[in-house]
């Protein structure tokens, strides 16, 4: 890691015992003119990325070992990752691996599942039993299947993810150094908005988690007679699979702060666009492009350490959406107030994280798009100001950087026709896959309600 100033404190870790140094916030001579430690964008984002990181690693998406620490009345202007640790001896890792088994016991426990069924079917009949079955057959299929497949993808690319953490602490720094100072937008407003969000985001769905906890129980103690008769296995299963779906909630957590931090980070380069009096035309451009190839290079980056963890949330959520909008049709027609208001909750969340996942990925793509429109009109007249002329003509009035100027225009040629887009190998995600997703659920749920109709076992 690069320092940020001149003197160090010493820090050990409390996973690892390794001791790490932290910036100092005294204030020193800087070669580069960038801004101090408590001022720059790298500060502001690594104190806000506590929050993301240590709820995912709760959640068990974060198997790495993470230093928050404080320096007097200032927080670390930089969180250090171990360029290398061992994963037997890290609690996070092992917490991840518990909830890799954790997704095995429904298989252990199938046959005290299949004998609870008897229980449910007698207050089902003729509501659909084998559609409820099938339903919930489904359910403990993908539930478990895909944050097992998740998070065993997160153990197998966590040396990866070291790399790309470097890489997003040197394109933050390397925005601090080209920015000189002059931050565009406010970097310590926009460090405590992203600590307020992640906050308010753990908060919530915590509270829907014990409420999800007690409408479970409810269900379990209302449909399979008295205490005495429940099935401790079956019980253990729901208990396994309650705390799955509520550590499962959290798997977009450390991607949305991600692209957050793109997102910013392409509003810091509009406004660069929009403040085009104010500096020179070439060393205005030559600053957008290089903080635009950070930016992309990040993006294309998280698109190869996230891809199949992409996939995987996107088909948990879709499976889970339509396993809550099922028991909202069940639930109705069994009068079940509170249930069918539990699960109005459940649904509302998933929906609104998803949404909020796709919202980000779309004003990615689209501040992409406006930064190559801005720059593709962007010339020069008198007195070496800026304004918006057609590309063509850029470079016509100095002949003496022409090769420098071709370069800007291929530059921006690959900006217009390559704008930034979150992209699996399957999918690009953005709000147009949400309302795909929208429009699927809603087929699904009419055609289960239309086999509901028909199955009168």
């Amino acid at each position: 890691m690069f320092n940020m100033s001149s003197t160090n404190q010493s820090y050990t870790n409390f996973e690892t015992g390794h001791p790490v140094e932290i910036p100092s916030s005294e204030k020193s001579p800087n070669k580069t003119g960038s801004p101090l430690p408590n001022e720059s964008l790298l500060a502001a984002v690594t104190r806000a990325s506590i929050w993301p990181l240590r709820i995912s690693q709760i959640a068990g998406f974060f198997p790495i070992p993470i230093h928050p620490r404080k320096n007097g009345a200032n927080l670390s202007a930089e969180l250090e990752l171990p360029a290398t640790f061992s994963l037997h001896k890290t609690p996070s890792s092992w917490w991840t691996l518990v909830l890799i088994a954790m997704a095995f016991f429904p298989i252990a426990s199938f046959q005290a599942d299949a004998e609870r069924f008897d229980d449910y079917s007698a207050a089902f009949k003729s509501l659909g039993r084998n559609t409820f079955r099938a339903i919930n057959v489904l359910w403990s299929l993908f539930g478990n299947g895909c944050p097992f497949l998740a998070r065993v993808d997160v153990i197998l690319q966590r040396k990866r993810f070291i790399s790309f953490w470097t890489n997003f602490l040197e394109m933050l720094r390397q925005f601090d150094v080209i920015l000189s100072g002059n931050q565009i937008l406010l970097s310590i407003k926009f460090g405590s908005s992203l600590r307020r969000k992640f906050f308010g985001h753990a908060f919530l769905n915590f509270t829907a988690f014990s409420i999800g906890l007690y409408g479970g129980l409810s269900f379990a103690f209302q449909y399979e007679g008295k205490v005495m008769g429940i099935y401790v296995m079956g019980i253990l299963q729901d208990g396994f699979l309650m705390t799955l779906a509520a550590m499962q909630v959290f798997g977009f957590t450390l991607m949305l702060f991600f692209l957050m931090v793109y997102n910013h980070c392409l509003a810091v380069i509009l406004n660069i666009l929009e403040e085009k009096g104010e500096q020179n035309r070439d060393n205005g451009v030559e600053h957008v492009i290089k903080l635009y190839k950070l930016v992309d290079d990040q993006v294309h980056e998280f698109n190869a350490i996230f891809n199949y963890k992409i996939v995987l949330e996107v088909l948990y959520n879709f499976m889970s959406i339509l396993f809550y909008g099922y028991f909202l049709i069940l639930f109705s027609n069994l009068g079940e107030g509170l249930l069918f208001l539990i699960n109005v909750v459940n649904c509302i969340l998933l929906l609104t994280w998803f949404a909020w996942f796709g919202k980000e990925c779309s004003e990615l793509a689209l501040k992409s798009r406006e930064i190559g429109r801005k720059l593709a009109y962007l010339g020069c007249v008198g007195n070496g100001a800026m304004e918006f002329v057609a590309v063509q003509n850029v470079g016509v009035q100095d002949k003496t950087n022409d090769r420098k100027r071709w370069d800007y225009k291929t530059a921006i040629g690959y900006i217009q026709s390559c704008p930034l887009t979150i992209e699996t190998s399957i999918f690009d995600v953005n709000l147009k896959l949400l309302l795909s997703i929208f429009a699927a659920i809603s087929t699904y749920l009419v055609i289960i309600v239309q086999f509901q109709s028909v199955d009168h076992s």
